[in-house]
C-alpha cells in the first residue's frame, strides 16, 4: 500500500489523515515536532477504524526521518490567519517554517509527490518547489479545488439537489480574486445560471468567494479545515489510485495561460507521478480580464516578498 506522510498534525493534518483512512487508499504517517500530538492523534483515529470500517495504518511521530519512502508528502504545519488579516499577512511567518520542512523533504523523500496546504498557498507552494528543486509537476497546492466544493455545496443548497450533481471550475490565486468560470457551474450538465437566474448565480459565487473569510471569522480562532482536507484528501486519491481525475490545483507554470515562473490555481490532470499536464481553456474575454487582474495582483505579493527578502 502506498504511503502518505503529513507533516504537521494540527486541525488540517489530521482530519485530513481521516478523510484519507476512509478511502482506505494509503497508510498514513502523522508527523509533529510536539512530543506526544501525533502519536496521539494517529491512536484516536486507529480506534474510530472499526466503527467507520476502515483498517488503514496510521502511525505517530516526531522524527522528520520517518517519512523516508514515502509516495506523499502532505505539508500542513504553519500559523493560520487571524480575523482580518490576509494570506499573504502570514507569509513572512509559514515560508521558515515551510522552506525548513521542503528541506527535509529533499533530504528524505526526494522521490515523493508533495502537496501543501498552507497559507498562502500559491506563494509557499513555489517556494517549497524551489527548495525541493524537484520537477514542477511533483509539487501542488490545494487552491482551487477547495472553492470548487465550496460553489458546488451552495448551488445544491440553492437548488436542493445532491451536491455530486454540481461541476464547477475556479482558476486563478486562491485568494478572493479567484476566477469562477460560469459556464462550467452546471447540474447535471445544465447551467445553473438557467436553473437560477443570473443575479442569484452571481450572490453565490460572491458567497463562496468569501468562504473562508467568513468561516475564519465565525470560529475566531481558526481557519477553516474540514473543506480543504476533504480537497486534499480528493488529490492524495487520484495520487495513489492514478485516475488522471481533471482538478483544479496550484501548480507553477512556464509559458501556460501566458505565466512564467509563478505558481497559481490551474486545470491540471494528477496521477501517480503529480500533474501529468496542464488544460489550457479558451476563456470569455471577461474571464481573461479578471485572471490576468488576479495574476498582476499575485505577481506584486511575489515580487514584493522576493524584493523584501533581498
Amino acid at each position: 500500500m502506498k504511503r502518505i506522510s503529513i507533516i504537521g498534525s494540527g486541525n488540517v493534518g489530521t482530519n485530513t489523515a481521516f478523510f484519507i483512512a476512509e478511502t482506505r487508499t494509503a497508510d498514513v504517517l502523522l508527523v509533529d515536532i510536539k512530543d506526544g500530538i501525533a502519536a496521539g492523534k494517529a491512536l484516536d483515529l486507529m480506534e474510530a477504524g472499526p466503527v467507520r470500517g476502515y483498517a488503514t495504518s496510521i502511525r505517530g511521530t516526531v522524527k522528520i526521518d520517518d517519512i523516508v519512502g514515502s509516495d506523499v508528502v502532505i505539508i500542513a504545519a504553519g500559523v493560520t490567519r487571524k480575523p482580518g488579516q490576509q494570506r499573504e499577512d502570514v507569509y513572512r511567518d509559514n515560508a521558515p517554517i515551510v522552506r525548513a520542512i521542503a528541506q527535509n523533504i529533499r533530504r528524505l523523500a526526494p522521490g515523493a509527490v508533495v502537496i501543501n496546504v498552507v497559507e498562502p498557498v500559491d506563494l509557499l507552494t513555489l517556494l517549497v518547489q524551489e527548495t525541493l528543486g524537484a520537477d514542477r509537476f511533483k509539487v501542488m497546492g490545494v487552491g482551487g479545488l477547495l472553492s470548487s466544493t465550496r460553489i458546488r455545496f451552495l448551488v445544491s443548497k440553492a437548488l436542493e439537489v445532491s451536491p455530486r450533481e454540481v461541476t464547477g471550475l475556479i482558476i486563478g490565486p486562491h485568494h478572493p480574486s479567484m476566477v469562477f468560470l460560469k459556464d462550467t457551474i452546471r447540474v447535471s450538465g445544465i447551467p445553473a445560471e438557467a436553473l437560477l437566474g443570473e443575479a442569484r448565480l452571481r450572490e453565490l459565487v460572491e458567497e463562496a468567494r468569501n468562504a473562508g473569510d467568513v468561516i475564519l471569522k465565525l470560529n475566531q480562532r481558526s481557519s477553516s479545515f474540514y473543506a480543504s482536507c476533504a480537497a486534499t484528501a480528493a488529490l492524495v486519491e487520484a495520487i495513489v489510485c492514478n485516475t488522471k481525475a481533471l482538478l483544479p490545483v496550484s501548480v507553477r507554470c512556464e509559458g501556460e495561460y501566458g505565466i512564467k515562473g509563478l505558481a497559481i490555481g490551474v486545470p491540471a490532470y494528477i496521477g501517480e507521478s503529480g500533474v501529468s499536464g496542464i488544460v489550457e481553456l479558451k476563456l470569455s474575454a471577461a474571464d481573461r480580464k479578471a485572471f490576468d487582474e488576479a495574476l498582476a495582483a499575485l505577481k506584486t505579493a511575489h515580487d514584493n516578498i522576493t524584493a523584501g527578502a533581498a
